[in-house]
C-alpha cells in the first residue's frame, strides 16, 4: 500500500535515518543528565546534536523545493512558485538539447532509407495494401467525376482541334497515310469491285439499253426526215439491236472491271492514273473548301460525347468491380476485361519501380536525397512543435502532478542528500568537540 502514495509522501530511508537521529539524540541527553562529568557522553550529545541538525536542514532543504515545510513562506516552494520558469526551461531543453537540429541531422544522416523501403515494398502483404489503397482512392475519384460534364469537355476540345487542323495538311497527311499503309490500293479495289456489283445486275444491262435508245433517238430527231425513215428501216430489218448492243456493252465492262481486278500492267497504270488525278484534285481551292465543310460537318454531327460519356461509364463499371485479391488468385488468361487489364498494369509498375529502386544506383541516390531532406525538413517543423506539446503537458500538470514528476525522477538522489545531511553533519560534529577538547 506504500507504494500507491506519491513519491514525497512515501516513508523512505532518509526519514528513518532523522528518527533515529532524534531518537539518539534523546538517549544521547539522558546520558548527560545521567553522566553530567563524563567526556563520553558529552561528545555522543554534541554528535547526535549535530546529526539532528544537519538532517533536518537536509530534510528542510529538499522539502522547501517542493512545498512549506511546516507552512514557512519565506523562499519555499520553490518549484510551484516558479513554475513557469521551470516549464519555460524544460521546453527550450526539450526542444535545443533534445531535439537539436545537430541530433537531428545526426540520426537522420544514419538511417539507410532505400533498404527499409524495397524490404516493406517487397512484403506481399504491403504490396497488396498498398494497392488496394490505390484502388480504392481511384474508386473513389471515378466515382465523383461528372462524366456528362468531362464527356463535353473532352468532346468541344477534340472539336476544336480538329477544326483548327489546316485543311491542306489534313489531305497531304491524309493522302500520305493512305498511300504509305496502301489503304489507298485497297480503296481502289474495293471500288472496283462495288462498280462491278453494280455492273452485273441485270438492271444495268436495261439502263445501258435505254440510254442507246434515247442517244438514237435523240440523234434521228435532230437528223431530219431521212434519218427517221433510215432509223425506221434499220429497226425492221433488225440492223439495230439495243438490247444485243447493251449485253454487248455490259459484258466488256465487266471483263474491263475483272482486269482491273487482277494484278496486271494495266491495273497498276490505271491506279497510277487515277492517283495523279485524285492529287490534281486536291489541290484545288474547291477540293480544299469541300474537305473544311466536311470538317465543320463531322465535328458538329459526329456523336462524339455520346461515345466518350459511354466509354467512360464502362471503364467506370469495370474498375469498380475490379478486386486485386481476386486477381492474384485468378488465371491471368481468365482476366479479360479493363478492369484486370488495368490492374495487370499497375502491378507491372510496382514491380519494376521496386527492381529499378535495388538495381539503378541513380534512382537510389536521388531518392534517398529526397528522402533524406524531407525527413530533415519534417523533423525541423516538428522541433517547434514537440516542445509546444511538451510545454502543454507541463501546463496541464497540477501542482502536486509536478512536484512528484519532479522528485520520482530524482528521488534517490534527494533521499542520499537528507542521508549525507545526518552523515555529515555527525562528522562534522565530533570534528568540532574534539577541536573543542583538544584546545581545552
Amino acid at each position: 500500500m506504500d507504494s500507491e502514495k506519491k513519491p514525497l509522501e512515501r516513508w523512505n530511508t532518509a526519514d528513518t535515518t532523522l528518527l533515529c537521529a532524534a531518537l539518539c539524540f534523546l538517549a544521547a541527553v539522558g546520558f548527560r543528565h545521567l553522566y553530567s562529568d563524563s567526556v563520553l557522553a558529552e561528545g555522543f550529545l554534541f554528535v547526535t546534536e549535530a546529526a539532528l541538525v544537519g538532517g533536518i536542514a537536509d530534510w528542510f532543504a529538499v522539502t522547501a523545493l517542493f512545498k512549506e515545510p511546516f507552512g514557512f513562506p519565506f523562499h519555499t516552494a520553490i518549484l510551484p512558485n516558479r513554475r513557469p520558469e521551470f516549464i519555460s526551461a524544460a521546453t527550450f531543453m526539450i526542444q535545443q538539447e533534445f531535439f537539436s537540429r545537430r541530433t537531428l541531422f545526426k540520426k537522420i544522416s544514419g538511417v539507410q532509407f532505400i533498404p527499409i523501403i524495397t524490404a516493406y515494398l517487397e512484403n506481399p502483404e504491403n504490396r497488396q495494401f498498398l494497392l488496394n489503397e490505390f484502388l480504392t482512392a481511384l474508386k473513389k475519384y471515378i466515382k465523383s467525376v461528372d462524366k456528362e460534364n468531362l464527356s463535353k469537355a473532352i468532346a468541344n476540345k477534340i472539336r476544336r482541334e480538329f477544326e483548327n487542323l489546316p485543311a491542306q495538311d489534313l489531305i497531304k497527311d491524309g493522302g500520305r497515310w493512305l498511300k504509305d499503309s496502301g489503304k489507298d490500293k485497297e480503296l481502289f479495289k474495293g471500288l472496283i469491285l462495288k462498280l462491278k456489283d453494280v455492273a452485273a445486275k441485270p438492271e444495268t444491262q436495261a439502263k445501258l439499253q435505254a440510254v442507246l435508245e434515247k442517244y438514237a433517238s435523240t440523234a434521228t430527231q435532230s437528223g431530219g426526215l431521212l434519218s427517221l425513215i433510215m432509223m425506221g428501216f434499220a429497226q425492221e430489218l433488225n440492223l439495230v439491236n439495243f438490247k444485243e448492243a447493251a449485253m454487248i456493252m455490259q459484258t466488256q465492262l465487266l471483263k474491263l472491271l475483272n482486269e482491273l481486278l487482277s494484278d496486271s500492267p494495266f491495273q497498276q497504270k490505271t491506279f497510277e492514273e487515277c492517283r495523279a488525278k485524285i492529287s490534281e484534285l486536291t489541290d484545288t481551292p474547291e477540293f480544299k473548301d469541300l474537305v473544311e465543310r466536311l470538317q465543320v460537318d463531322l465535328g458538329a454531327n459526329l456523336p462524339i460525347e455520346e461515345t466518350i460519356e459511354s466509354s467512360l461509364s464502362k471503364f467506370e463499371q469495370q474498375i469498380l468491380s475490379a478486386n486485386f485479391k481476386e486477381f492474384l488468385t485468378i488465371a491471368q488468361d481468365e482476366n479479360k476485361n479493363l478492369g484486370a487489364l488495368f490492374m495487370k498494369i499497375l502491378l507491372d509498375l510496382y514491380s519494376q519501380f521496386v527492381e529499378l529502386l535495388k538495381v539503378d544506383s541513380e534512382v537510389k541516390t536521388t531518392l534517398e536525397k529526397f528522402i533524406y531532406e524531407l525527413t530533415a525538413r519534417a523533423a525541423l517543423y516538428a522541433q517547434p512543435l514537440i516542445g509546444n506539446i511538451a510545454k502543454a503537458a507541463l501546463n496541464r500538470l497540477s501542482v502536486d502532478q509536478l512536484n512528484n514528476l519532479v522528485y520520482g525522477k530524482a528521488e534517490p538522489d534527494f533521499i542520499w542528500i537528507r542521508l549525507n545531511g545526518s552523515i555529515v553533519g555527525s562528522f562534522i560534529g565530533l570534528v568540532i568537540f574534539t577541536i573543542i577538547k583538544v584546545i581545552s
